[in-house]
């Protein structure tokens, strides 16, 4: 459905998001501070002190390198494209935001990028499928010349570099790769010279050269630093004449503590991200996150370690370190103390070199958005779930409070109960984990809830039902005491996965998304089916009215369907976009108003009566499969499968009625009695011991309990359950005594 004229643009309030897999992929900006970063097929601008992003769209496919030129006026990014297909490369005008040229001469990846001195070239070069180097010409905008970037003996280039003072010079380093190259721009050709490693075979991951064009300091897989003169002032013979770019030595750290010959510390997982300071000090990244500031060593000639016995010399002495989360990829120096550091979990973090002290700026998730909730009547949090974890972010605040992380596992989906005192989350591994919103601890955990993983989950009103759905089609009710978890029923109809469920306000239907092209009613209370809705797609979600007569589903077709509950009528068709699926529908708590969110990176905010688009927004880079309304119905978040997520503000005008449905109350079920100032739970089983109910928390206060810019990362226990055998009371039923959660 196309957007009418006077559609308005949404515009975010904050966006989560950056690809931190892509080396050297967070720039800043030398004229205005704002830090550049690639976020999917866009390029991510963004104002740290104003709190402000916007976005530059135009490639086709997911960006796998950038730079900027020294003056700031241009930006430069190549992309990564499907196998058979040419990857762009793109030149920007920084200032206008538009682009000014491209090319596609490379073959499916566009490996790195870089400007030379003077903004007078732009080189990059190819990936696997490619391994060429192609110099651009920012004179007349056009390609120059094109070669090889490696011999025949080699594996392929993974990094460039230019000079900081020649712009006819740059140098390229890879897998057993290191080739520093001249641009004979007369003629459009490139002149080479193999840098002389001697019996020194590396795989090259950073690239840093000296201000003074002197030395060169890449990072190796083998976790060592390598230091190269490079003696390059001849255009025509690329260096000296008589003389050649040739190695110093492979340098690790020195340990004082053990004797000659294992003095040598290599860092794990190499080293990739390096930065030259002031005073032969480096800036070392590893790929296990450690952070080290090293310098070279005076109390001992480097002549002196030819008889060292090992390969790396421990020539670097380490001043500090410190540690971050995930491999790291760039290292961007902000002020002339203070580095940002951005790792592949897609983290940013502050790093002062003068006090060293490290602070985490910036997250968001590392894959796909799989469900984003917010509290019962309290937008002031919402949490969100993907890969490995669970996370609670403030609205207000713009940051991340809280993360729950369960290893090797994806959380589906999560929801809060109606009170505020538990966050219940489904995971892929079958497991339903149930945990505590302040500290996360977790408080119960059902395993072997669903035999192929969980899928889908709803949490009704009174906190004492959950229903939750499953990949093998199964939709199964549980009840929810304070120590003991049951279930109750199976409900069979769908051959598919489910994909969402929702419960309606009166606590007494659930409806049940499924990609088999049907959709199924069921009511609670008997545990039966009441309706069937079926249509020519695959349901992505199926939410309910706020009165509950009607159902609002989506699907793979782009259609928004409205149904009638009682006799699962079709009411109204809507087509939402006619090339790509509707992956999430949300409703705002008036029914007025709600968003939905496809694979072809759209945000459509409706009107439910007319339905008719009202709002449109276009800053994702990526498919987008979830989304969430606001109790408040004045902002709205929406998540994509790049791990970005963005708070939308919703215009006044169409913030809806003031007419919530009346919700069920939430009133204990368990008798409690309070003798001076103590609750006691009466138990299920009396062992003869008084059981104190645990202090509860509730999600209303957990701004007060994290601080500013801080977030509490919580590590899930692992779920074992115990084998029948080994459990005397297994088949008698009869428990012993009762464990706190």
């Amino acid at each position: 459905m196309d957007a009418p004229a006077d559609c308005k643009q949404l515009r975010p309030r904050a966006i989560f998001g950056i690809n931190g897999k892509v080396e050297n992929g967070v720039r800043q900006h030398p004229t205005t501070g704002d830090i550049i970063f690639a976020l999917g097929n866009k390029i991510g601008i963004a104002d740290y002190k104003k709190n402000t992003q916007e976005f530059v769209a135009g490639h086709t496919n997911t960006i796998s390198c950038l730079d900027v030129s020294k003056s700031g006026k241009f930006l430069a990014s190549g992309q990564i494209n499907h196998m058979g297909f040419r990857g762009y490369v793109i030149i920007w005008n920084y200032d206008q935001r538009k682009e000014i040229a491209r090319h596609d001469l490379h073959k499916v990846q566009v490996q790195a990028i870089c400007f030379t001195a003077q903004d007078r070239f732009v080189v990059s070069i190819g990936g696997t499928d490619d391994g060429s180097v192609i110099v651009f010409d920012m004179e007349s905008f056009t390609p120059i010349c094109r070669q090889p970037a490696t011999r025949a003996i080699s594996g392929n280039a993974l990094t460039v570099r230019p000079l900081h003072n020649n712009p006819f010079f740059f140098l390229t380093a890879g897998d057993r790769h290191l080739r520093l190259w001249s641009i004979v721009r007369e003629q459009k050709k490139l002149l080479v010279q193999d840098v002389h490693l001697a019996n020194k075979t590396r795989t090259f991951y950073c690239a840093r050269i000296d201000k003074n064009d002197e030395f060169a300091y890449l990072g190796t897989g083998t976790g060592d630093i390598v230091k190269i003169v490079l003696n390059c002032c001849d255009r025509d013979n690329v260096t000296n004449p008589g003389t050649t770019s040739c190695i110093l030595g492979a340098f690790g750290t020195h340990n004082a503590r053990k004797p000659t010959g294992r003095d040598c510390n290599r860092y794990v997982n190499g080293v990739r991200a390096l930065y030259v300071m002031e005073n032969n000090r480096l800036l070392i990244g590893a790929g296990d996150g450690e952070v080290e500031l090293v310098e070279e060593r005076t109390d001992v000639p480097l002549i002196n370690f030819r008889e060292y016995p090992g390969p790396t010399w421990p020539y670097l002495r380490t001043l500090k370190h410190t540690r971050v989360s995930g491999r790291i990829s760039s290292f961007v120096r902000s002020t002339p103390d203070r580095f940002y550091i951005c790792t592949d979990t897609n983290e940013i973090y502050g790093l002062n070199t003068t006090t060293w002290v490290l602070k985490l700026l910036r997250t968001c998730h590392t894959k796909s958005v799989y469900c984003i909730t917010f509290p019962n009547k309290y937008p002031a949090v919402f949490a969100t779930s993907g890969k490995e974890c669970i996370r609670i972010w403030s609205s207000g605040r713009k940051q991340e409070l809280l993360r729950i992380m369960v290893y090797n596992f994806n959380c589906a989906a999560v929801r809060f109960t109606h009170d505020g005192t538990s966050i219940v989350s489904v995971w892929n591994d079958g497991i339903i984990r149930a945990f505590t919103p302040i500290t996360g601890r977790l408080i119960y955990a059902i395993p072997n809830a669903h035999n192929k993983g969980c899928s889908a989950l709803a949490v009704a009103s009174s906190g004492r039902l959950i229903v939750t759905g499953g990949i093998e089609g199964q939709v199964r009710v549980w009840k929810i005491e304070p120590y003991r978890q049951d279930l109750l029923a199976v409900l069979k109809d769908h051959s598919g996965p489910i994909t969402t469920l929702d419960i309606n306000h009166l606590d007494t239907e659930v409806i049940s998304a499924c990609t088999d092209g049907s959709c199924v009613i069921w009511d609670i209370n008997r545990m039966t089916r009441k309706q069937v809705v079926t249509a020519n797609t695959q349901f992505m979600a199926a939410n309910y009215f706020p009165t509950g007569v009607q159902v609002l589903t989506c699907g793979s077709d782009g259609r928004i369907i409205y149904w009638m509950v009682y006799n699962g009528a079709l009411i109204r068709e809507l087509t939402a976009s006619k090339k790509s699926s509707v992956n999430c529908v949300s409703i705002n708590d008036t029914g007025d108003y709600f968003v939905s969110v496809g694979s072809d990176l759209q945000v459509k905010l409706w009107e439910y009566n007319s339905g008719e688009v009202v709002g449109i927004g276009s800053e994702h880079a990526s498919s987008v499969i979830s989304a969430a309304y606001s109790p408040c119905g004045q902002m709205f978040v929406t998540g994509s499968t790049d791990g970005s997520l963005i708070i939308w503000d919703v215009p006044r005008e169409y913030w809806g009625r003031p007419n919530p449905p009346d919700a069920a109350t939430y009133s204990p079920a368990m008798k409690a009695s309070v003798t001076k100032g103590k609750t006691e739970a009466v138990a299920r089983v009396d062992s003869g011991h008084k059981i104190q109910m645990p202090k509860t928390e509730n999600i209303g206060n957990l701004l007060k309990a994290t601080p500013k810019d801080d977030i509490c990362c919580v590590e899930c226990p692992p779920c074992a359950q115990k084998k029948k055998k080994d459990d005397p009371y297994a088949e008698c039923k009869i428990v012993p005594d009762v464990k706190k959660c």
